[in-house]
């Protein structure tokens, strides 16, 4: 195991989390799971006096428990622990205090005023939090029910650290204001927190390498009240084009087309210990979802006339459009609700790949449609690719070959000898091809331009 360092995360042997495997679902008796531990300092590596035994370095680790409203401080050797690794590279209300870095940047002197100078303008009154913060906010604990068996997750959150404000700070070592191994300043945080098990507020100082600086929505985007536009949005059923989490890919698509975003209707504004997500119903896994607000490109309104266009069936000036009045289009996307042959309902997001008639009895076919006399073949065929001309009325023809003047009349759609299917991307499937009957869709919706929505990059 690589040396250790202050401000990193560690985790006693025992420990079901390892590394960067942190997503794990605690079963069983989950009140043996110790704490994330934020390592403070660190005495050196040290050997058995009798046999000459590497006995590793002693670690002072910091945890909070939630139950006492405490935080705990504790000796361990490095020999008993593993390590856990959290980047907040990517993060970005989360940040690492680096004072020096700070005054370099505005190209000024490393000196103890400067260092005063700093905190006392851009730390002071900001919020911060341990370290290990996020997993433990993230670590979820299951268990069976009674009635039917199925696992049924909740939050373990015995150990999840308080957000606090900074109210003061002090070097450790007033006399030695630096350390001598790294030349940088060891000062110590005071922060005020909110203890929920005294009921009264408690204060305490600690090193800044195990706390994170945490940032507000409004500090990402001052020039922007997101909240409350989020909030505005809830009141009007906005929508939102939002980024999916695993991007997925469109089976048998030549381009390798990719899925990179849905549509999202806001529903409500959830705050979530120190960061604030708005939960919306995603349109192409038709089930809630939530996303964190820390992205102002990414909430940007769109209303429901940009999205969706004609919706069959559905009366327009004292005309009833049917499904069947709906000319499909090639690499065009639209909402539809279908019923399957085991009777399940479903909504989902299509792709349309390729339009086909499937043809019982071909030779009946071409008796009840008298103008394909002339279309001479050397088979029968099962299948028909059929596509629309602009009156509606639709053309057949085989695949590949150079589309002949095969015009049937809508009422084909209506023929029993016949059904109509539609090949698709099926988005609520992760682009996975699936084929529908039009005679089982019981609604469909046109999406004006599904290419800009779901395919492309936007930010």
């Amino acid at each position: 195991m690589s040396e250790i360092k202050p401000g990193e995360l560690i985790v006693f042997k025992t420990h079901p989390f390892i590394n960067d495997l942190t997503n794990v679902r605690i079963a069983a008796y989950s009140e043996y799971t110790s704490p994330l531990l934020v390592v403070k300092e660190i005495k050196e590596k040290s050997f058995d006096k009798e046999n000459g035994r590497d006995i590793g370095q002693q670690l002072n680790c910091i945890y909070y428990n939630s139950k006492d409203g405490k935080f705990i401080d504790k000796w361990i050797s490095s020999k008993l622990i593993n390590k856990v690794f959290f980047s907040v590279v990517d993060h970005k209300l989360l940040s690492e205090f680096d004072f020096k870095k700070k005054l370099l940047d505005s190209n000024k002197e490393l000196s103890i005023r400067n260092y005063e100078n700093l905190i006392k303008e851009h730390y002071l009154n900001k919020k911060v939090i341990l370290k290990s913060v996020d997993i433990e906010l993230f670590k979820i604990k299951v268990n069976r029910t009674k009635e039917n068996g199925e696992l049924v997750e909740t939050n373990h959150l015995e150990f999840l650290p308080p957000l606090m404000s900074v109210i003061g700070f002090k070097f450790n070592d007033e006399k030695n204001k630096f350390s001598e191994k790294t030349g940088l300043p060891m000062i110590e945080l005071k922060c005020k927190w909110y203890n929920s098990s005294a009921k009264t507020f408690s204060e305490s100082f600690f090193p800044s390498e195990i706390l994170y600086s945490v940032k507000d929505v409004e500090d990402l985007f001052p020039e922007k009240d997101l909240l409350s536009d989020i909030a505005e949005s809830i009141e009007e059923n906005s929508f939102f084009n939002l980024p999916i989490i695993k991007p997925f890919n469109l089976e048998g698509n030549k381009n390798s087309t990719v899925i990179n975003y849905s549509i999202g209707r806001s529903e409500s504004i959830i705050y979530k210990h120190y960061f604030y997500q708005m939960n919306y119903f995603d349109y192409i896994t038709q089930n809630k979802s939530v996303i964190t607000i820390d992205n102002d490109q990414v909430f940007n309104k769109i209303t429901e006339n940009t999205i969706f266009g004609k919706k069959y069936p559905d009366y327009i000036n004292g005309f009833r459009l049917k499904i069947i009045d709906c000319a499909f289009s090639i690499d065009s996307y639209y909402l539809i609700i279908y019923k399957d042959a085991y009777k399940n309902i479903t909504k989902r997001i299509v792709k349309i790949l390729e339009l086909y008639i499937y043809v019982k009895d071909f030779k009946a076919f071409k008796d009840t449609y008298k103008n394909l006399s002339s279309w001479t073949l050397d088979k029968n065929p099962s299948f028909i690719n059929y596509n629309y001309h602009n009156d509606g009325n639709i053309f057949i023809h085989l695949e590949g070959e150079i589309i002949p003047s095969n015009t049937l009349p809508k009422t084909v759609f209506e023929d029993p000898n016949v059904e109509i299917i539609l090949k698709t991307n099926c988005l609520l499937r992760k682009g996975k091809i699936r084929n529908f009957k039009i005679n089982s869709i019981l609604e469909v919706q046109e999406i004006i331009d599904g290419k800009t929505l779901f395919e492309e990059d936007l930010f």
